[in-house]
């Protein structure tokens, strides 16, 4: 199975996992922050890529004239239809298309987006270049996504991410992320990072983590609570909670 049917199995189970109110890595305060940096406009053309069922398309359609949110999962695609027919927005169009290939003519959209996708992808470089192929220049590109905590735990730390979920490819480092960005043509005019707090088993039941893996990740979590073992998830316990630090980073770049 190659990596796109791997995600396109994983995200047709998880899809009823995703609701329009904000609860799956969603909230209104996580996107104004992943927002405060990209340059919006209201005659903006905005492109989401990996929209899922289109939580980042959502946010940026009211600052922008309008959104095309592509995806490969026809699941995510029709829960995203579903929640923009809830809400009543009017300015965003679903498509199915692969990140790979983006299905639009050069320089077609002013703002390029993709959210919590890339450590999904199998290489991440040619996909970065196809959104700033499709980006105007002089617009920008925002790429949104978790990264390694730790360096030098980045070996442990996918491993144990790709337990929890098999569509897991590998995050970039911060700087690695960054050098991707100038590689494809695309000042970097923003970088921030900052730190989630995840409860463990509410991350593994949202990743439909097989019964082993669910073993093998909280073992390896208590071994390192005892000071043996280190995975990279820095984990800790509060009121009896398991708990694990996740970090993300927003970087905004110019198409020059």
């Amino acid at each position: 199975m190659d990596t796109l049917d791997r995600n396109r199995q994983a995200f047709e189970g998880q899809a009823k996992g995703f609701s329009s109110q904000g609860d799956t890595y969603a909230d209104e305060a996580g996107l104004v922050w992943m927002l405060a940096e990209l340059p919006l406009s209201a005659d903006a053309a905005a492109l989401d890529v990996a929209t899922g069922t289109g939580e980042f398309a959502r946010a940026l359609a009211p600052h922008v004239s309008n959104v095309i949110g592509l995806d490969a999962t026809d699941a995510m695609l029709e829960r995203g239809k579903q929640f923009i027919r809830q809400s009543g927005i009017e300015n965003i169009a679903f498509q199915k298309g692969i990140v790979e290939k983006l299905p639009f003519d050069e320089q077609a959209f002013d703002i390029v987006a993709s959210r919590y996708a890339f450590h999904h992808f199998e290489d991440p470089e040619p996909v970065l270049s196809e959104m700033a192929r499709v980006c105007r220049t002089a617009g920008h590109v925002i790429v949104v996504d978790i990264v390694v905590p730790e360096e030098s735990m980045a070996e442990e730390y996918n491993y144990y991410e790709r337990l929890c979920d098999p569509s897991h490819t590998r995050c970039l480092g911060f700087a690695e992320l960054q050098s991707l960005f100038r590689r494809s043509g695309l000042e970097v005019i923003s970088a921030r990072r900052r730190e989630l707090e995840e409860s463990v088993l509410e991350w593994m039941d949202f990743s439909l983590t097989q019964e082993k893996h669910r073993e093998e990740i909280l073992h390896a979590l208590n071994q390192e609570l005892e000071g043996r073992t280190r995975t990279g998830l820095a984990p800790y316990t509060r009121d009896s909670v398991l708990y694990f630090r996740q970090r993300d980073a927003a970087i905004v770049g110019r198409k020059i």
